[in-house]
């Protein structure tokens, strides 16, 4: 046998001698960099929450009377505005938004033929909320089907009694239709306010839950103010820790942290587009899979690479071997 032929057999032979352990120190290499491709993209996709999602309104959660009641409550009002104002006016945005928001649900269930505490249209009636939030004295009226008004009354979504007491003396000749926490604690007014059966704490839950995200504690919002530069300080650790532990060079190290920087920073990119876009939470994953999308053409390109130089010198074995094995 040709000695080139033997001494290539060596080299491979000895090349394979450690087979076991090559295989697993290239599958331990696999598994941490896809866990730091995994660390990469779920810091990018939480700094992409942090920066468009952390305190957004939940418009799903917003249903028709509710819209109606916050333009009846504040006309030259842009909803999209509470974003850009501080917790306590935004609290002081939402008792108004509550109050409307009772005044619309009385409305509609009247009209819609149903009892409200003792309160039922005859036939032909229809009941209207004041066209004005400063309306003075009444709320909500009841029409004949003539256009006379059979009752007027206040409404008043609260849990205190002591504000249901102040209203009722200022306008005595009105009854009050209130929530059921009030009148749970005014039996020494019960002539006078009517039990609507609405809870209060119902009407503030639901006022609440699409405003929910804009009122993080102290903690959440040092959070969210960290997170945007996350993906960037893990990076920067990881990449150091090999430094000092000896795995890496500086230079090495100073490369594959600007490489990983740069997927990031592009992962982040594609997820900011998204949203900008009007894809809301599709933002998220469409980061996420791009900086995983990143790593793994890499990983892809490189096997096909070595694919191609494995084939590239079997075809010149072939070529040099062929003749000399069908000459024997």
């Amino acid at each position: 046998m040709d000695n080139n032929i033997l001494t290539l057999y060596d080299s491979y032979k000895r090349s394979n001698h450690n087979l076991k352990d090559n295989i697993k120190e290239l599958y331990s290499k696999y598994i941490k960099g896809k866990e730091q491709t995994l660390i990469d993209a779920a810091a990018s996709t939480a700094a992409i929450n942090a920066l468009y999602l952390s305190d957004e309104i939940n418009y799903d959660q917003i249903t028709p009377q509710m819209e109606e009641a916050f333009n009846l409550a504040y006309p030259t009002v842009e909803f999209e505005s509470i974003l850009d104002r501080n917790p306590d006016e935004v609290v002081g945005f939402l008792k108004g938004w509550k109050g409307k928001y009772f005044e619309v649900l009385v409305r509609d269930e009247l009209n819609d033929g149903n009892w409200i505490g003792d309160v039922h249209l005859q036939p032909n009636q229809f009941a209207e909320i004041a066209e004005s939030v400063k309306q003075p004295g009444w709320d909500l009226q009841i029409f004949n089907d003539d256009g006379s008004i059979a009752e007027a009354l206040q409404l008043k979504a609260t849990n205190s009694l002591g504000y249901v007491q102040e209203a009722l003396e200022k306008y005595p000749d009105i009854d009050i239709l209130t929530t059921s926490e009030v009148f749970d604690q005014s039996d020494i007014l019960t002539d006078h306010i009517i039990n609507s059966g609405v809870s209060n704490d119902e009407l503030t839950n639901a006022i609440h839950a699409p405003m929910e995200s804009l009122f993080d504690s102290g903690i959440g919002e040092l959070i969210e103010d960290i997170l945007p530069g996350l993906p960037f300080v893990i990076i920067a650790i990881t990449e150091g820790r090999k430094v000092m532990v000896g795995k890496k060079s500086f230079e090495v190290a100073f490369a594959s942290g600007l490489e990983r920087s740069a997927k990031t920073g592009l992962s982040m990119g594609v997820g900011a587009l998204v949203y900008a876009l009007d894809g809301g939470i599709l933002s998220l994953p469409a980061s996420f899979l791009t900086r995983i999308g990143f790593d793994r053409f890499k990983i892809t390109s490189r096997v096909s690479e070595r694919i191609e130089r494995k084939q590239l010198v079997a075809n010149q074995l072939l070529l040099e071997y062929k003749p000399k094995l069908l000459l024997t």
